[in-house]
């Protein structure tokens, strides 16, 4: 006998209207807000989703509500055609958000729309083949009517491919999944979800359901899996950004981290990991890197810069921070790049253009030095002229003024050539390489003129890493400061490698403790006998390399000290 009580209110049937009516009204409840913001990839096709899983969920409500001979065919029909709407959406869905076909078999593309003409088109024209069902026939459970469907060849061939289409696109999203580890825990949903949809086919045969027919159980599970993935991709890296981008944060060569609106670790790349160390997601950032979350200002949207302390030097890394999500709301990404190189390459061209400043400054100030002199001569020479018939003339002090102009041009000659050097030296290649210390002192000693009274000597010889032409005209100001004291004297040039540079040493006037530093400096002329340039070019060349440069004032006579310099031995064959 049929209960007299209300369908609705039937304390065996209500279980269910409860389970399939809250799970379609949460389905349509959460497309409604997925539309409103459909701002990451695959969120169109996930708010598709929960619309045909909510009216696959309505069929079942249907049957349960109206379980009347009319209604129950066009219901289970619906039900069908809402499994392979669902499997299909899993599909398309699986492709947009991971960027890669889920379902990589030829044909495929005909395999889905061949699926969905027949799951529309045979349970509609069921009556003139049967091969869905081939009879629907009623049972009395718990007094209660219970619609049983007796399927077809068709049925099978349909459900199995919903359940390919399905399973190829769970097993996309769980290799996703998997490999952003904050998303991991949802594959548990996912996998669940799966799973009852498959155990649904199982039910009937286990237990006395009031809804025999699989698809219509099936689409609780297809709920519960659908949920799981909203969870997933609302908590991935970013939740508003694309595959590709992802894929790009995954792969960037320069260090990158994600955290939250609470400055709470939300996933780190693998040269964030190799950099830094692992951060562990889901701890606050000033916890897992303090270093790093001290320098920084989470609020601030301009470049940062901060500092890493290593064992020999600091590295410098410029932060670029980028908010994630729509206006900043789910979080931030710190992307770290190296620019230690470009601060040293910064400040060593700084330090040129200081000295090439200098240096022109103090050229001008020694060019018209020699200027006024043979200005002068040369005056006195035209006087000397006027009285040649003269018997007072002196030749010999017309020779002498002849001798300081000639003196006096070359002087200026050399600090043209000092001048021109320096500049082509300042734009040479910066590539470093071993050379040897003697080999290029040798080169030095033939490239200045008038060094016959001068020996070199290579107390201790080693490779020094440098910029070859650079490195020569270094030595080559060194041996010129030796022999423009040298006066008309047998002079000793002894250069000696140390750990960390090397020592250059002669035994030509001394210069006093006073004026060492001095004379590293541009324009110090008057005192010592040179080009006005001197040591100041030794200076410049030096700090080019980044290394130092003294004089020892105590010495008898000129040492000049090279040290930060990277050294080895001159038998070591290294390359």
């Amino acid at each position: 006998m049929v209960s007299t009580m209300p369908p609705v209110l039937d304390p065996v049937r209500l279980p269910y209207l409860l389970v399939f009516g809250g799970v379609t009204l949460a389905c349509f409840g959460l497309a409604t807000v997925l539309a409103r913001q459909q701002t990451a990839a695959g969120e169109r096709e996930l708010t598709a989703l929960f619309v045909a899983i909510g009216c696959w969920n309505a069929c079942s409500v249907g049957l349960l509500l109206v379980p009347r001979q009319f209604a129950v065919r066009p219901l289970f029909a619906g039900s069908l055609l809402m499994a392979i709407v669902v499997s299909v959406v899993w599909l398309r869905f699986a492709q947009v958000y991971c960027g890669q076909d889920p379902l990589p078999i030829p044909g495929r593309r005909y395999l889905v729309i061949g699926a969905l003409m027949a799951a529309l088109v045979l349970p509609i024209t069921n009556s003139l083949h049967g091969l869905v069902w081939t009879d629907i026939t009623v049972q009395y459970r718990y007094n209660i009517p219970v619609f049983l469907a007796e399927r077809g060849p068709a049925h099978h061939v349909l459900t199995g491919a919903s359940y390919l289409f399905t399973f190829a696109s769970v097993r996309c999203l769980a290799i996703r999944f998997w490999n952003a580890r904050i998303t991991r825990p949802a594959i548990l949903s996912v996998l669940v979800g799966f799973g009852l949809s498959i155990s649904a086919n199982l039910l009937p045969v286990v237990s006395d359901l009031l809804i025999e027919y699989p698809p219509a159980v099936t689409a609780g599970g297809g709920a519960f899996g659908a949920f799981g993935v909203l969870v997933a991709v609302r908590s991935d890296l970013s939740g508003t950004v694309s595959i590709a981008r992802r894929s790009v944060f995954d792969t960037l060569a320069d260090p990158a981290v994600v955290v939250d609106t609470g400055g709470h670790v939300l996933a780190a790349n693998e040269a964030f990991v190799q950099t830094f160390g692992d951060p562990t997601t889901g701890e606050p950032f000033t916890a897992t890197n303090p270093g790093l979350a001290r320098q920084l200002d989470a609020d601030a949207i301009d470049r940062q810069t901060v500092q890493v302390d290593g064992e020999d030097d600091a590295t410098h890394y410029s932060v670029i921070a980028s908010p994630v999500g729509v206006d900043g709301t789910r979080g931030r990404s710190l992307v770290f790049r190296d620019i230690s190189d470009l601060r040293s390459a910064t400040r060593r061209l700084e330090r040129q253009n200081e000295h090439l400043d200098e240096l022109a400054y103090s050229a001008a100030h020694n060019l018209r030095n020699p200027l006024g002199v043979i200005d002068g001569y040369a005056g006195m020479i035209r006087s000397e002229l006027d009285d040649v018939d003269d018997p007072s003339f002196d030749r010999d002090r017309v020779q002498g003024h002849v001798d300081k102009v000639a003196a006096n041009s070359q002087r200026m000659e050399e600090i043209v050539t000092d001048l021109l050097c320096v500049t082509h030296a300042s734009k040479a290649d910066g590539e470093r390489e071993w050379v040897s210390l003697g080999a290029l002192a040798e080169a030095a000693m033939d490239a200045v003129n008038g060094v016959e009274n001068l020996r070199l000597t290579v107390a201790e010889d080693g490779e020094v890493r440098s910029n070859p032409e650079q490195f020569e005209m270094l030595l080559s100001t060194l041996v010129r400061a030796s022999r423009d004291r040298s006066g008309d004297e047998q002079v000793s040039v002894r250069l000696t490698a140390s750990e960390d540079g090397f020592v250059f040493e002669d035994d030509a006037e001394s210069i006093d403790e006073q004026d060492a530093e001095v004379f590293l400096s541009y324009g110090y002329a008057t005192k010592y006998p040179g080009t006005g340039l001197g040591l100041a070019v030794a200076r410049m060349l030096a700090t080019s390399h980044e290394w130092e440069i003294d004089i020892d004032g105590s010495y008898d006579g000129l040492r000049v000290v090279v040290s930060g310099a990277a050294v080895r031995p001159a038998t070591d064959t290294r390359s």
